[in-house]
């Protein structure tokens, strides 16, 4: 047996393990990861529902490939408390300041917010980063406010996340997970240990259509716009989507024109601060007239949506 081959007898054999009675909520992004979960979890027989949250910035093209290939997966759209759809062009105004990479608002709003109180399956693998590696499991076991005590041989604690990371997957670990499910919000990541070459090989040995972006070079599906993309992947971005530069644009306008309202247009978000002063900022081509510094830039957080 190849060691692909035991990874995907593992990666079914833990989607069986921990298959709750009402089946799997399967975060469904339509990237190469999850399509491969999808179809694992085709493969294990669980039952599921697989879900793409509507984002507002993913690429059209990823859009069309879910509608097409994907017509079972449910469309989701994020709501604000008083139900009106979020998007990326009102949060950023709501939030005062674009998302950057210590300050990825966006995705606790328009992706992670759906499968809760659901056992939910993603496609989070350890090569994908350091970060990744060193604070996600099988399984993790997130707790609101409230820290998780767990054993040292099963779970380790992460309390940057305020999670319970399992670390084995032996009968009492997983009983532990049984139990708390429910409670807290909690992700089993099938693939968490396979490689990049892991998924293609699986995703070609078995003939699982793919978004075509990946044959034109991008290697992620995320956001258009993504600060995680670094200046040269938001470029080639920008150059394939221009409309999304001046949406980000239009959205730097409003933004500004609600901190002018607030009161909070002082040091670095002064008045006479451009639309395309953000956007040059952001893309870190140049800081903001004036400023010195990025560290206040956070200074208009609204975390109350």
């Amino acid at each position: 047996m190849s060691d692909l081959d035991e990874k995907v007898k593992k990666s079914i054999e833990r989607l069986k393990a921990f298959e709750p009675p009402e089946g799997y909520y399967l975060a469904f992004s339509g990237g190469k990861d999850s399509v491969v979960c999808k179809a694992l979890l085709d493969m294990s027989g669980c039952k599921y529902d697989a879900t793409y949250r509507v984002t507002s910035v993913d690429p059209p093209e990823l859009v069309r490939f879910i509608k097409e290939k994907h017509p079972d997966v449910i469309r989701e759209v994020p709501r604000y408390k008083d139900g009106k759809p979020i998007t990326m062009w009102n949060l950023i105004p709501r939030k005062l300041f674009p998302p950057t990479r210590n300050g990825r608002f966006c995705c606790e709003f328009l992706k992670e917010s759906g499968g809760d109180g659901r056992m939910t399956v993603t496609g989070v693998r350890w090569a994908e980063s350091v970060n990744r590696e060193r604070n996600q499991g099988e399984v993790v076991i997130h707790n609101g406010g409230n820290l998780i005590e767990g054993n040292e041989d099963s779970f380790r604690v992460s309390p940057r996340h305020n999670a319970l990371i399992l670390t084995n997957d032996n009968e009492e670990s997983r009983r532990v997970v049984e139990q708390c499910y429910k409670r807290h919000k909690t992700t089993l990541n099938p693939i968490i240990d396979w490689t990049d070459d892991d998924v293609w090989d699986f995703i070609h040995a078995n003939g699982i259509p793919y978004c075509a972006l990946y044959d034109e070079g991008f290697h992620r599906l995320g956001c258009i716009g993504c600060p995680m993309a670094g200046t040269k992947g938001r470029e080639k971005e920008f150059l394939r989507w221009p409309k999304y530069k001046n949406a980000y644009l239009l959205a730097f306008e409003k933004m500004l024109a609600e901190r002018e309202k607030r009161g909070k247009l002082t040091g670095s978000w002064r008045m006479g601060t451009r639309a395309i002063d953000v956007f040059n900022w952001w893309m870190k081509y140049d800081i903001l007239p004036g400023q010195l510094t990025f560290d206040d830039y956070e200074e208009g957080i609204d975390a109350q949506l």
